[in-house]
């Protein structure tokens, strides 16, 4: 099953990139990775994602500022994000969603909690 979507998953930890590389690719989808914020930037303006796995604590550029960023930019604010953290602060949730994030999601959370959401933007925006 191919769904020719391209996700970007960016994390610093290489354990996380790999774990959700593998179960996304497992599950149709074309993945590109990036370990930080500035590289990330980088991937979407190469890769075009349909959508972004975005960690926030990076230790380069924060993936609230790269979000911001993205948000901002009129060829990339309509690429769903899905924020997440081990961060388990209410008021990060509020800032990523006053930006256009779709989802924020703690650390350590279920793969599949996580490709849930990513199936579900995949319907809705027709990924």
């Amino acid at each position: 099953m191919s769904t020719n979507k391209k996700i970007l998953v960016v994390d610093d930890e290489p354990h996380v990139r790999i774990l959700l590389k593998s179960r996304l690719e497992a599950n149709g989808f074309s993945v590109a990775t990036a370990y930080g914020g500035v590289q990330a930037l980088e991937k979407v303006k190469e890769e075009k994602p349909d959508l972004i796995l975005l960690d926030i604590v990076m230790p380069d550029l924060n993936g609230y500022e790269v979000a911001k960023q993205l948000k901002a930019d009129p060829e990339f604010a309509k690429i769903p994000i899905i924020i997440f953290t081990a961060s388990n602060v209410r008021e990060l949730e509020e800032q990523c969603r006053s930006l256009g994030v779709d989802y924020v999601i703690m650390k350590p959370f279920s793969p599949e909690v996580l490709l849930g959401m990513v199936k579900e933007l995949s319907k809705k925006n027709e990924l």
